[in-house]
């Protein structure tokens, strides 16, 4: 499996947390882009709007830990490179 598979899994695992779980935390991408751009507007939107809507701070969590996870094993990779080079 490619490493960018590995982080889309791991940012679906993390999306799929935040829904099931009781902490809020692992939704932070989501909720801090659904409290900067709603205005009370996602109330007033129909239901294929609210769902719309509800896919896409789903896919924007996703992919942002997605991207977390992937700079986590750049740099542990980059780390453990650079401890390798011998004298």
């Amino acid at each position: 499996m490619s490493r960018g598979f590995i982080s889309a899994l791991f940012g679906l695992a993390m999306t799929c947390f935040a829904w099931y779980s009781s902490w809020a935390w692992p939704a932070w991408p989501s909720i801090l882009a659904f409290d900067t751009f709603d205005h009370g507007g996602f109330a007033e939107l129909s239901h294929a709007g609210q769902s719309v809507v509800t896919v896409l701070l789903i896919a924007l969590n996703v992919v942002v830990w997605a991207l977390i996870a992937r700079a986590v094993w750049w740099l542990g990779k980059r780390l453990s490179d650079s401890r390798r080079v011998s004298p």
